[in-house]
């Protein structure tokens, strides 16, 4: 997994980066779905931005967030991406589970009523 932070108008001090990093450990879980991660912090005012560029397998994944707070909008940018990478994770195994559900309820039922006709017939 390569990650990327990035700060527009905004120095990355080493206290941020080890913040940001604290967070990265619990997303641990994930990290054999995210190939590449980019975070990009800016400031504009007195408001800070922060976005997320996450490349999964055929997708990228970006969330947004922003408040007065530089620790604050990292803290909802991470509540976010958990949010939305714990879909993505649910999704694939959903997508690959009900196929093989359904098949084989189908293989089993034309095979029974089969079976009793060649009894009854």
């Amino acid at each position: 997994m390569n990650v990327s932070i990035i700060g527009r108008k905004v120095k990355i001090t080493p206290d941020v980066r080890i913040y940001i990093e604290k967070k990265m450990k619990k997303l641990d879980h994930f990290a054999d779905h995210i190939y590449d991660f980019k975070l990009i912090i800016k400031r504009e005012r007195h408001i800070y931005f922060a976005e997320v560029n996450i490349n999964v397998k055929k997708k990228i994944i970006h969330i947004f967030s922003k408040t007065h707070d530089i620790y604050s909008v990292i803290d909802a940018l991470y509540d976010k991406i958990e949010v939305k990478m714990s879909r993505y994770r649910d999704r694939l195994t959903n997508r690959r589970a009900v196929p093989l559900k359904e098949t084989i309820a189908q293989a089993e039922g034309p095979e029974d009523t089969l079976e009793e006709l060649k009894e009854t017939g």
